[in-house]
């Protein structure tokens, strides 16, 4: 839907990127122990950058160790498109779904207005700030059900790219931060506000190859109370 509007603007397409990954993710390690076990999981990567703007999505599949009814599914689209030919500030959306969690389903929508002027040839921040609509299958006794309005969520993802030894690294942050949720989804989360997001360290160590440690975390966010955390290492192709 956000970039339905190229066709008539002849967006020139600058780049397209992709990856698949495959890799191993511990709920216990880390600095709390969550209790979640061990998931084995595949990633999906998939972006492309436009003059007037750009996306970036992922496919995920965790718990690849399970059965195939206790695995758990994510997908995310992340879009900026410049309404103002020139400017650097951008309409924003992100879909976010969540399935098959034994927490609860749940999609997640932003519309805002982002950034992407803050960029270098070794890296780069893009910050948004949105409006959060929720669908939800949690329904509280006391507040009723989750889904609908739920707030405002500041959020960016950046990067930074430098070579030590001859090799090639990139650390990278996606972080949000969700404000003034309705009563059930906080009731359910565990607070009004939350956050999520991640960082991680990849080494390029062939042209194509790469392989990557991330530290992945949450405050009253996925369905637990408090501060929590989870230790990902991925093996990736990129094309």
């Amino acid at each position: 839907v956000l970039f339905s509007c190229f066709n008539g603007q002849a967006a020139e397409l600058k780049r397209v990127y992709g990856k698949l990954s495959f890799g191993y993710g511990d709920w216990n390690k880390g600095f709390v122990n969550v209790d979640r076990g061990e998931v084995w999981k595949a990633v999906a990567d998939f972006g492309a950058v436009f003059d007037r703007g750009e996306f970036a999505s992922f496919y995920e599949m965790n718990v690849l160790n399970h059965p195939v009814e206790g695995r758990n599914h994510v997908t995310q689209f992340l879009g900026h498109y410049r309404v103002v030919e020139g400017s650097n500030f951008t309409a924003m959306m992100k879909l976010y779904m969540s399935m098959e969690n034994k927490f609860g389903d749940e999609l997640n929508m932003m519309y805002g207005v982002g950034y992407l002027g803050l960029t270098s040839p070794s890296g780069f921040i893009k910050p948004y700030f949105a409006v959060h609509n929720l669908s939800n299958d949690y329904t509280s006794k006391k507040y009723g059900q989750a889904t609908g309005f739920n707030g405002y969520v500041l959020g960016w993802v950046a990067a930074y790219n430098f070579d030590m030894f001859n090799e090639k690294f990139v650390i990278s942050n996606w972080n949000e931060v969700e404000m003034d949720r309705n009563d059930a989804y906080a009731e359910q989360q565990g607070g009004t506000t939350g956050l999520n997001g991640a960082v991680t360290f990849t080494w390029k160590f062939m042209p194509r190859w790469t392989a990557s440690v991330s530290y992945r975390y949450f405050n009253n966010k996925l369905g637990y109370d408090g501060y929590g955390d989870r230790m990902n290492y991925l093996i990736g192709f990129e094309f």
